[in-house]
């Protein structure tokens, strides 16, 4: 009897030992939460600083549906969001208002739109959002407490 349970007992700690672990896949890389507003910082690297009484820039991602939109500085602008893998995206479909502000406002407004243009990848972080072209880092965003 004593015999018999060992084997018994050698065969179970053989069948446990020989399982297929199944890989458990941490996705580390954080997501977009479709409701996250996101602040410019920075562009090209150096630090944004707004006139009195303007509005901060701003972006919102929507990959549902497909969609982004913010403030840039002097207006509402909108378009669409292609997340192609990878830390690859696509911005097109570009459109704004056209509500007139002091020149200071145009002037990050213009900067602002040229560079969002150009970028064709994302860095996304737990509390930092990087646009690039490349691997060359061109708006810097922080994102937003929500309002409660």
């Amino acid at each position: 009897m004593k015999k018999i349970l060992t084997i018994i007992l050698m065969a179970a700690m053989t069948a446990c030992g020989c399982k297929s672990h199944k890989q458990v896949v941490v996705n580390a890389r954080a997501e977009f939460d479709d409701s996250q507003v996101w602040q410019l910082v920075a562009m090209r690297g150096k630090e944004i600083s707004y006139s009195e009484g303007q509005k901060p820039v701003t972006l919102q991602i929507n990959t549902e549906a497909g969609t982004f939109s913010g403030h840039n500085g002097c207006n509402r602008y909108f378009g669409t969001f292609k997340d192609l893998g990878n830390g690859k995206m696509e911005l097109n479909d570009f459109n704004a208002t056209k509500r007139a502000c002091p020149e200071a406002f145009h002037k990050i407004e213009r900067s602002y739109m040229q560079l969002l243009t150009r970028c064709d990848a994302y860095e996304l972080g737990e509390y930092t959002l990087r646009l690039l072209q490349g691997d060359k880092e061109l708006l810097a965003f922080e994102k937003i407490p929500p309002t409660q």
